[in-house]
């Protein structure tokens, strides 16, 4: 009797096994340089970068159709959830046909791409800032980042704290920034999203710190830089499970685009789709 109920439950867990892995949520991974300026480091010169002139227009449109193929109910991008309200009324606005003037690639690709694909909500605020939550484990860690912001600038660290690779990689990183005026809009984002490009984001914003790090500063510079995208992920997912939507898209600035692609590849429930799977329809 004993060994039947043992049987019946290894059924019905690999029933229910077999359910799970066969009702996957797609979540479509879109790495974009931010068209409205940065604070970051790396930025683009928005004097040079017409985004709204009609070539980049046109460039957008073109971007659009090919984002517009696969059909998604949620799109998740980079601002926090305390200015949902201000971007709900851009997308109002947008939608009823008022006229919007916005360089952001929020407005420009997010809330554009919202309307064709007619999603009600618009688009979703699931940032993340150390210094804005009020949670306990949050603001101990915004304690431990002061006293450790303290400690970097007693020890004065200089460029030849870093190797000759973390060097060799940011110029590179630079070099494409600076072109990305004079090229098209999808070819910009083909490289943006590309194996290639993310792994030297990755490595410039999270492991370059970890090269020498004799002084233990390296590996809370990369704590500092993860702990963002380990919050991005957690907001996106427990999303995720609370609406159980089948398809999502996340717009996110190129430099959070690998560590969010390898958290959500190690879930069950989660398939990921790359910008690169759009070209090849």
């Amino acid at each position: 009797m004993l060994m039947m109920k043992n049987v019946l439950a290894a059924c019905l867990l690999l029933c229910c096994l077999t359910g799970f892995a066969q009702h996957k949520v797609k979540v479509h991974l879109i790495a974009t340089y931010h068209m409205g300026g940065t604070s970051d480091a790396l930025k683009v010169d928005n004097g040079k970068d017409n985004i709204l002139g009609p070539e980049r227009q046109k460039q957008i449109n073109s971007l659009l159709d090919i984002l517009q193929k696969r059909d998604v109910e949620k799109i998740y991008v980079e601002n926090t959830p305390d200015k949902q309200q201000f971007w709900d009324s851009i997308y109002t606005a947008y939608y009823t046909n008022k006229p919007v003037v916005l360089k952001n690639e929020i407005f420009q690709v997010g809330i554009k791409l919202a309307r064709r694909l007619n999603i009600n909500d618009g688009v979703k605020c699931i940032d993340w800032a150390y210094n804005e939550s009020h949670r306990p484990a949050d603001r101990l860690f915004t304690e431990y980042t002061s006293k450790m912001n303290r400690l970097c600038d007693s020890l004065q660290i200089q460029e030849e704290d870093f190797t000759a690779y973390d060097r060799i990689n940011l110029k590179q990183l630079e070099d494409f920034t600076e072109s990305i005026p004079g090229n098209d809009l999808v070819t910009i984002f083909r490289i943006l999203n590309s194996e290639e490009y993310l792994n030297k984001f990755l490595y410039a914003n999270v492991t370059t710190f970890l090269d020498k790090n004799v002084e233990g500063t390296g590996t809370f510079w990369t704590q500092y830089n993860m702990m963002r995208n380990i919050n991005i992920y957690s907001n996106i997912m427990r999303d995720i499970l609370t609406d159980r939507p089948q398809s999502v898209l996340v717009l996110y600035g190129a430099g959070h685009i690998k560590a969010l692609r390898d958290m959500f590849e190690a879930h069950p429930l989660i398939e990921v789709v790359m910008f690169e799977d759009y070209l090849q329809e």
